[in-house]
C-alpha cells in the first residue's frame, strides 16, 4: 500500500496534505473482454471466409481471410495486454485461445497435424 501526498498551494506558502493510504479498487476486466469479442469476431469471419471459398468467391474468401487473422492478432495481443495488467486474466486467456485456433493459417496447420491421426484410426 502507497501512501499519497499532495501539495496545495495558497498564496505564499506551501501546505503538504496528507490524504492517507491509496487502495487500488478493483480492476474491469474490460481488456479481456475485448480480447475473446476479437476471437468471436475472427471465428465469424474464418467461417464466413470458408463459405464464401465453398460458393466460390475466391477474392471474398481471401479478404475474410484478411480479417479473420487481422482479428485475431488484435486477439492476441489485447488478451496479452488483459493478462499482464490483470484486467481480465480468465477471459484473457480464452481470448487467447480462441484467436489462435479461429486464425484461418493457424487452423489449416492443426488440421494439416492432426488429419493423418484421424485418417489412420479409421
Amino acid at each position: 500500500m502507497a501512501e499519497a501526498r499532495g501539495i496545495e498551494v495558497f498564496g505564499r506558502g506551501a501546505t503538504i496534505v496528507e490524504t492517507g493510504v491509496v487502495e487500488p479498487g478493483p480492476r474491469a476486466p474490460w481488456l479481456g473482454m475485448l480480447a475473446i469479442g476479437l476471437g468471436l469476431l475472427a471465428a465469424v469471419a474464418t467461417g464466413l471466409g470458408v463459405g464464401s471459398a465453398a460458393g466460390d468467391a475466391a477474392d471474398g474468401a481471401r479478404w475474410w481471410a484478411y480479417a479473420a487473422i487481422g482479428c485475431g492478432i488484435l486477439g492476441v495481443l489485447a488478451g496479452v495486454g488483459a493478462v499482464a495488467t490483470r484486467r481480465g486474466r480468465a477471459a484473457g486467456v480464452a481470448g487467447i485461445a480462441l484467436s489462435l485456433v479461429a486464425n484461418p493459417w493457424i487452423l489449416t496447420r492443426l488440421l494439416d497435424a492432426v488429419g493423418p491421426l484421424l485418417t489412420s484410426a479409421s
